[in-house]
Protein backbone atom coordinates (compact mmCIF):
# COMPACT_ATOMS: atom_id res chain seq x y z
CA UNK A 1 0.00 0.00 0.00
CA UNK A 2 1.51 3.41 -1.15
CA UNK A 3 2.68 5.61 2.03
CA UNK A 4 3.05 2.98 4.15
CA UNK A 5 6.24 1.48 6.45
CA UNK A 6 5.79 -0.68 8.92
CA UNK A 7 7.82 -1.26 11.65
CA UNK A 8 7.66 -4.84 13.50
CA UNK A 9 8.33 -5.23 17.15
CA UNK A 10 10.27 -8.40 17.71
CA UNK A 11 13.14 -7.56 20.09
CA UNK A 12 11.35 -9.36 23.94
CA UNK A 13 11.20 -12.90 25.65
CA UNK A 14 9.00 -12.81 29.04
CA UNK A 15 10.09 -14.89 32.14
CA UNK A 16 6.59 -16.61 31.75
CA UNK A 17 7.70 -18.53 28.80
CA UNK A 18 10.57 -20.16 30.73
CA UNK A 19 13.49 -22.23 28.18
CA UNK A 20 11.75 -21.72 25.36
CA UNK A 21 13.21 -18.18 25.39
CA UNK A 22 16.06 -18.32 27.20
CA UNK A 23 18.25 -18.42 23.95
CA UNK A 24 15.63 -16.76 21.29
CA UNK A 25 13.48 -13.57 20.95
CA UNK A 26 9.77 -14.65 21.25
CA UNK A 27 8.60 -13.74 17.90
CA UNK A 28 11.32 -16.54 16.84
CA UNK A 29 9.20 -19.09 18.77
CA UNK A 30 8.47 -22.42 16.22
CA UNK A 31 4.53 -22.47 16.57
CA UNK A 32 2.38 -24.94 14.20
CA UNK A 33 5.04 -27.29 13.49
CA UNK A 34 6.40 -25.38 10.53
CA UNK A 35 6.05 -21.71 11.28
CA UNK A 36 7.83 -19.29 13.56
CA UNK A 37 5.02 -16.90 15.41
CA UNK A 38 6.86 -13.72 13.20
CA UNK A 39 5.42 -15.75 10.40
CA UNK A 40 1.90 -14.28 10.74
CA UNK A 41 2.38 -10.45 10.76
CA UNK A 42 4.84 -10.81 7.81
CA UNK A 43 2.47 -12.42 6.17
CA UNK A 44 0.18 -10.08 7.07
CA UNK A 45 2.00 -7.31 6.06
CA UNK A 46 3.15 -9.13 2.59
CA UNK A 47 -0.81 -10.11 2.08
CA UNK A 48 -1.91 -6.17 2.81
CA UNK A 49 0.93 -4.79 -0.04
CA UNK A 50 2.92 -3.37 2.71
CA UNK A 51 6.10 -3.26 0.42
CA UNK A 52 8.64 -1.57 3.15
CA UNK A 53 9.30 -3.29 6.70
CA UNK A 54 11.55 -3.01 9.80
CA UNK A 55 12.20 -5.61 12.16
CA UNK A 56 12.90 -3.91 15.79
CA UNK A 57 14.83 -6.45 17.80
CA UNK A 58 17.00 -6.79 20.64
CA UNK A 59 16.90 -9.74 22.75
CA UNK A 60 19.17 -12.48 21.50
CA UNK A 61 18.17 -11.82 17.53
CA UNK A 62 20.52 -14.57 15.67
CA UNK A 63 17.74 -17.29 14.86
CA UNK A 64 15.16 -14.08 14.03
CA UNK A 65 17.63 -12.52 11.60
CA UNK A 66 18.27 -16.31 10.17
CA UNK A 67 14.37 -16.83 9.56
CA UNK A 68 13.74 -13.27 7.88
CA UNK A 69 16.87 -13.01 5.59
CA UNK A 70 16.16 -10.36 2.64
CA UNK A 71 12.15 -11.04 3.15
CA UNK A 72 12.43 -13.32 0.36
CA UNK A 73 10.04 -15.97 1.75
CA UNK A 74 7.20 -13.22 1.67
CA UNK A 75 8.14 -11.64 -1.28
CA UNK A 76 9.13 -8.36 0.49
CA UNK A 77 12.63 -8.23 -1.74
CA UNK A 78 13.08 -6.40 -5.16
CA UNK A 79 12.68 -2.67 -6.40
CA UNK A 80 10.70 -0.41 -3.79
CA UNK A 81 10.15 -3.83 -1.60
CA UNK A 82 12.46 -4.59 1.63
CA UNK A 83 12.41 -6.00 4.89
CA UNK A 84 15.93 -4.04 7.17
CA UNK A 85 16.39 -6.10 10.40
CA UNK A 86 16.48 -3.04 13.13
CA UNK A 87 19.06 -3.86 16.15
CA UNK A 88 20.49 -1.30 18.79
CA UNK A 89 23.89 0.10 18.09
CA UNK A 90 27.06 1.67 19.00
CA UNK A 91 27.42 5.32 18.63
CA UNK A 92 30.26 7.40 19.02
CA UNK A 93 29.92 8.20 22.59
CA UNK A 94 27.26 5.47 24.09
CA UNK A 95 25.83 2.33 23.04
CA UNK A 96 22.21 3.36 22.11
CA UNK A 97 19.95 -0.09 23.57
CA UNK A 98 16.60 0.21 23.32
CA UNK A 99 14.35 1.63 26.47
CA UNK A 100 11.05 0.73 25.62
CA UNK A 101 8.66 0.41 22.38
CA UNK A 102 8.42 4.16 21.71
CA UNK A 103 12.47 5.02 22.00
CA UNK A 104 13.19 1.87 20.01
CA UNK A 105 10.90 3.41 17.03
CA UNK A 106 12.36 6.79 17.42
CA UNK A 107 15.95 5.59 17.34
CA UNK A 108 15.06 4.03 13.83
CA UNK A 109 13.44 6.88 12.61
CA UNK A 110 15.07 7.39 9.69
CA UNK A 111 14.01 4.57 8.46
CA UNK A 112 10.45 5.41 8.46
CA UNK A 113 10.14 9.61 8.12
CA UNK A 114 9.47 9.79 4.45
CA UNK A 115 6.45 7.45 5.11
CA UNK A 116 2.64 9.19 4.74
CA UNK A 117 1.69 6.56 7.62
CA UNK A 118 3.25 4.42 10.13
CA UNK A 119 2.22 0.98 10.62
CA UNK A 120 3.68 -0.66 14.20
CA UNK A 121 2.72 -4.57 14.86
CA UNK A 122 3.89 -6.83 17.46
CA UNK A 123 5.89 -9.67 15.64
CA UNK A 124 4.40 -12.51 18.78
CA UNK A 125 1.09 -12.61 17.87
CA UNK A 126 -1.31 -15.03 16.03
CA UNK A 127 -3.65 -14.14 14.12
CA UNK A 128 -4.61 -13.40 9.86
CA UNK A 129 -5.15 -9.51 8.97
CA UNK A 130 -5.68 -6.92 5.97
CA UNK A 131 -4.45 -4.09 6.75
CA UNK A 132 -5.79 -2.31 4.47
CA UNK A 133 -8.79 -1.53 5.69
CA UNK A 134 -7.14 -0.16 8.70
CA UNK A 135 -4.97 1.82 6.98
CA UNK A 136 -8.14 3.09 4.45
CA UNK A 137 -10.13 3.81 7.80
CA UNK A 138 -7.51 5.54 9.68
CA UNK A 139 -6.84 8.10 6.54
CA UNK A 140 -10.48 8.72 6.37
CA UNK A 141 -11.49 9.00 9.79
CA UNK A 142 -9.01 12.24 10.30
CA UNK A 143 -7.37 10.62 13.21
CA UNK A 144 -3.36 11.04 13.96
CA UNK A 145 -3.69 7.56 15.61
CA UNK A 146 -5.54 4.45 14.72
CA UNK A 147 -5.53 1.66 17.15
CA UNK A 148 -7.19 -2.36 16.97
CA UNK A 149 -8.93 -3.68 19.14
CA UNK A 150 -10.58 -6.61 20.28
CA UNK A 151 -13.71 -8.00 21.96
CA UNK A 152 -12.69 -10.05 24.69
CA UNK A 153 -14.36 -11.62 28.06
CA UNK A 154 -13.93 -9.06 30.91
CA UNK A 155 -12.50 -11.59 33.02
CA UNK A 156 -9.52 -12.09 30.34
CA UNK A 157 -8.28 -8.05 30.24
CA UNK A 158 -6.21 -7.26 32.85
CA UNK A 159 -3.36 -8.16 30.88
CA UNK A 160 -4.25 -5.67 27.94
CA UNK A 161 -4.48 -2.57 27.26
CA UNK A 162 -8.49 -1.62 27.33
CA UNK A 163 -10.21 0.92 25.69
CA UNK A 164 -13.38 2.46 25.01
CA UNK A 165 -15.08 4.18 22.13
CA UNK A 166 -17.44 6.90 21.48
CA UNK A 167 -20.08 6.91 19.43
CA UNK A 168 -17.73 7.80 16.55
CA UNK A 169 -15.31 5.30 16.92
CA UNK A 170 -13.38 7.99 19.08
CA UNK A 171 -10.86 6.49 21.77
CA UNK A 172 -12.45 8.35 24.90
CA UNK A 173 -10.51 6.29 27.23
CA UNK A 174 -7.68 4.16 27.71
CA UNK A 175 -5.61 1.85 30.43
CA UNK A 176 -2.69 -0.27 30.48
CA UNK A 177 -3.45 -3.62 31.95
CA UNK A 178 -6.17 -1.86 34.44
CA UNK A 179 -6.82 -4.74 37.74
CA UNK A 180 -10.71 -3.45 37.09
CA UNK A 181 -11.89 -3.44 33.41
CA UNK A 182 -14.07 -0.82 32.33
CA UNK A 183 -14.90 -2.17 29.07
CA UNK A 184 -14.65 -4.95 26.76
CA UNK A 185 -11.77 -3.89 24.37
CA UNK A 186 -8.75 -4.98 24.32
CA UNK A 187 -5.61 -3.65 22.30
CA UNK A 188 -4.12 -5.80 19.74
CA UNK A 189 -0.44 -3.55 19.72
CA UNK A 190 -1.16 -2.71 15.96
CA UNK A 191 -0.92 0.92 15.43
CA UNK A 192 -1.28 3.50 12.46
CA UNK A 193 0.50 6.21 13.10
CA UNK A 194 0.53 9.98 10.92
CA UNK A 195 3.86 10.21 10.78
CA UNK A 196 4.57 13.86 10.73
CA UNK A 197 2.36 12.95 14.45
CA UNK A 198 4.38 10.36 15.12
CA UNK A 199 7.72 11.94 15.19
CA UNK A 200 6.15 15.29 17.15
CA UNK A 201 4.44 12.94 19.99
CA UNK A 202 7.96 10.79 20.53
CA UNK A 203 9.71 14.40 21.51
CA UNK A 204 6.74 15.57 23.50
CA UNK A 205 6.14 13.09 25.80
CA UNK A 206 9.68 11.09 26.77
CA UNK A 207 10.35 10.49 30.13
CA UNK A 208 13.04 11.75 32.03
CA UNK A 209 14.34 8.39 32.77
CA UNK A 210 13.43 4.86 32.69
CA UNK A 211 11.37 3.42 29.51
CA UNK A 212 9.76 5.31 27.42
CA UNK A 213 6.62 3.22 25.76
CA UNK A 214 3.75 3.60 23.30
CA UNK A 215 1.54 2.31 26.48
CA UNK A 216 2.59 4.69 29.08
CA UNK A 217 4.06 7.50 27.48
CA UNK A 218 2.09 8.09 23.95
CA UNK A 219 -0.67 6.98 23.46
CA UNK A 220 -2.60 8.38 27.24
CA UNK A 221 -2.23 12.04 26.06
CA UNK A 222 -3.57 11.48 22.89
CA UNK A 223 -6.77 9.92 23.97
CA UNK A 224 -6.91 12.78 26.01
CA UNK A 225 -6.26 15.44 22.95
CA UNK A 226 -9.03 13.42 21.03
CA UNK A 227 -6.43 12.38 18.24
CA UNK A 228 -7.03 8.37 18.98
CA UNK A 229 -9.35 6.45 16.40
CA UNK A 230 -10.55 2.62 17.16
CA UNK A 231 -10.97 -0.26 14.82
CA UNK A 232 -12.44 -3.21 15.98
CA UNK A 233 -11.11 -6.48 14.61
CA UNK A 234 -13.27 -9.59 14.75
CA UNK A 235 -11.20 -12.63 14.00
CA UNK A 236 -8.95 -15.04 15.27
CA UNK A 237 -6.42 -13.78 17.49
CA UNK A 238 -3.67 -14.94 19.96
CA UNK A 239 -1.65 -13.77 21.92
CA UNK A 240 1.57 -15.96 23.21
CA UNK A 241 2.64 -14.33 26.26
CA UNK A 242 2.85 -17.65 28.73
CA UNK A 243 3.25 -21.18 28.13
CA UNK A 244 -0.36 -21.61 28.68
CA UNK A 245 -1.01 -19.36 26.20
CA UNK A 246 0.90 -20.80 23.20
CA UNK A 247 0.03 -23.84 24.48
CA UNK A 248 -3.98 -23.07 24.23
CA UNK A 249 -2.62 -21.95 20.58
CA UNK A 250 -0.92 -24.52 19.40
CA UNK A 251 -4.14 -26.57 20.25
CA UNK A 252 -6.94 -24.58 18.42
CA UNK A 253 -4.83 -25.37 15.35
CA UNK A 254 -6.54 -29.01 16.01
CA UNK A 255 -9.88 -27.31 16.89
CA UNK A 256 -12.05 -26.65 13.15
CA UNK A 257 -13.72 -24.68 15.22
CA UNK A 258 -11.50 -22.44 17.06
CA UNK A 259 -11.22 -19.97 13.85
CA UNK A 260 -7.40 -20.55 13.68
CA UNK A 261 -6.80 -22.27 9.86
CA UNK A 262 -3.09 -22.18 9.06
CA UNK A 263 -3.71 -23.55 5.30
CA UNK A 264 -6.83 -21.16 4.71
CA UNK A 265 -5.16 -18.25 5.92
CA UNK A 266 -1.76 -19.22 3.66
CA UNK A 267 0.90 -18.19 5.89
CA UNK A 268 4.44 -17.88 4.54
CA UNK A 269 7.92 -19.29 5.63
CA UNK A 270 11.62 -19.42 5.04
CA UNK A 271 11.08 -23.08 4.41
CA UNK A 272 14.88 -23.47 3.79
CA UNK A 273 15.28 -22.31 7.40
CA UNK A 274 12.30 -23.84 8.97
CA UNK A 275 13.49 -27.30 8.18
CA UNK A 276 10.71 -28.05 5.51
CA UNK A 277 12.79 -27.79 2.31
CA UNK A 278 14.36 -30.96 1.47
CA UNK A 279 12.35 -32.90 3.65
CA UNK A 280 10.89 -36.56 3.00
CA UNK A 281 7.12 -36.52 3.84
CA UNK A 282 6.82 -37.88 7.53
CA UNK A 283 6.63 -41.84 7.84
CA UNK A 284 4.36 -43.62 9.62
CA UNK A 285 6.01 -47.41 10.68
CA UNK A 286 3.28 -50.42 10.46
CA UNK A 287 2.66 -50.31 14.07
CA UNK A 288 2.43 -46.37 14.52
CA UNK A 289 -1.02 -44.71 15.22
CA UNK A 290 -1.88 -41.15 14.46
CA UNK A 291 -5.08 -38.98 15.39
CA UNK A 292 -6.14 -35.53 14.99
CA UNK A 293 -2.47 -34.11 15.12
CA UNK A 294 -0.64 -31.77 12.88
CA UNK A 295 3.32 -33.52 11.76
CA UNK A 296 5.73 -31.90 9.69
CA UNK A 297 7.59 -33.31 7.01
CA UNK A 298 10.87 -35.16 8.10
CA UNK A 299 8.94 -36.86 11.00
CA UNK A 300 9.13 -40.82 11.99
CA UNK A 301 6.38 -41.92 13.98
CA UNK A 302 6.51 -46.03 14.89
CA UNK A 303 4.60 -45.03 18.42
CA UNK A 304 1.51 -43.53 19.06
CA UNK A 305 0.91 -39.37 18.49
CA UNK A 306 -2.80 -38.04 19.31
CA UNK A 307 -4.11 -34.42 19.50
CA UNK A 308 0.04 -33.10 19.19
CA UNK A 309 1.75 -30.73 17.14
CA UNK A 310 5.13 -32.12 15.63
CA UNK A 311 8.05 -29.79 13.89
CA UNK A 312 10.11 -31.24 11.35
CA UNK A 313 13.00 -34.48 12.18
CA UNK A 314 10.88 -35.42 15.22
CA UNK A 315 11.30 -39.21 16.11
CA UNK A 316 8.43 -41.21 17.87
CA UNK A 317 9.47 -44.80 18.61
CA UNK A 318 7.88 -48.04 19.10
CA UNK A 319 5.65 -47.97 22.41
CA UNK A 320 6.13 -44.31 22.66
CA UNK A 321 3.15 -42.30 23.53
CA UNK A 322 2.82 -38.48 22.40
CA UNK A 323 -1.01 -36.68 23.55
CA UNK A 324 -1.67 -33.59 23.61
CA UNK A 325 1.72 -32.24 23.26
CA UNK A 326 3.52 -29.59 21.34
CA UNK A 327 7.39 -31.50 19.70
CA UNK A 328 9.72 -28.99 18.20
CA UNK A 329 12.30 -29.54 15.73
CA UNK A 330 14.21 -33.11 16.23
CA UNK A 331 12.61 -34.36 19.61
CA UNK A 332 13.74 -37.96 20.02
CA UNK A 333 10.87 -39.59 22.18
CA UNK A 334 12.12 -43.38 22.85
CA UNK A 335 10.90 -46.60 23.15
CA UNK A 336 7.83 -47.06 25.57
CA UNK A 337 7.97 -43.09 26.54
CA UNK A 338 4.58 -41.29 27.42
CA UNK A 339 4.65 -37.49 26.92
CA UNK A 340 1.12 -36.09 27.90
CA UNK A 341 0.65 -32.08 27.96
CA UNK A 342 4.19 -31.32 27.34
CA UNK A 343 5.52 -28.31 25.26
CA UNK A 344 9.19 -30.02 24.10
CA UNK A 345 12.23 -27.75 22.93
CA UNK A 346 14.24 -28.64 19.68
CA UNK A 347 17.05 -30.91 20.12
CA UNK A 348 15.19 -32.36 23.12
CA UNK A 349 15.87 -36.24 23.64
CA UNK A 350 13.39 -38.34 26.18
CA UNK A 351 14.55 -41.08 27.29
CA UNK A 352 13.10 -44.52 26.98
CA UNK A 353 10.18 -45.40 29.42
CA UNK A 354 10.47 -42.37 30.92
CA UNK A 355 6.82 -40.68 31.51
CA UNK A 356 6.32 -36.99 31.68
CA UNK A 357 2.49 -36.28 32.38
CA UNK A 358 0.99 -32.82 33.11
CA UNK A 359 -0.77 -32.55 36.23
CA UNK A 360 -4.46 -30.36 37.24
CA UNK A 361 -4.53 -30.22 33.54
CA UNK A 362 -1.47 -27.90 33.64
CA UNK A 363 1.21 -27.62 30.87
CA UNK A 364 5.12 -28.51 31.30
CA UNK A 365 7.67 -27.69 29.65
CA UNK A 366 10.77 -29.83 29.02
CA UNK A 367 13.94 -27.68 27.34
CA UNK A 368 17.62 -26.90 28.01
CA UNK A 369 19.21 -23.61 27.89
CA UNK A 370 22.32 -24.58 24.84
CA UNK A 371 21.79 -21.81 21.83
CA UNK A 372 19.52 -23.10 19.90
CA UNK A 373 17.48 -21.64 16.67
Amino acid sequence: MDGVTALVLAGGRVDELGVLTARRAKAAMPFGGTYRIIDFPFSNLAESGVERVGVLSQYRPSSLMDHVGMGEAWGLVGRGREVRMLPPYQAETRVDWYNGTADAVLQNRDFWRNARDVLIVSGDHVYSMDYRPLLEAHRSSGATLTMAFKRFPREELSGYGVGRLGADGRLVAYHEKPAEPDGDLGSLTIYVFDRKRLEEVLGQDRPESGPHQFYDHVIPPMVARGEVQGYVFDGYWAYARSVDQYYAASMDILDPASGLDLDDWGIRTNIEESGVGGRPPFLAGPGALVRNSRISSGCRIDGEVTGSILSPDVVVEPGAVVRDSVLMHNVKVRAGALLERVVVDKDTEIGAGSRIVAHARGVKVIGHTPEVN
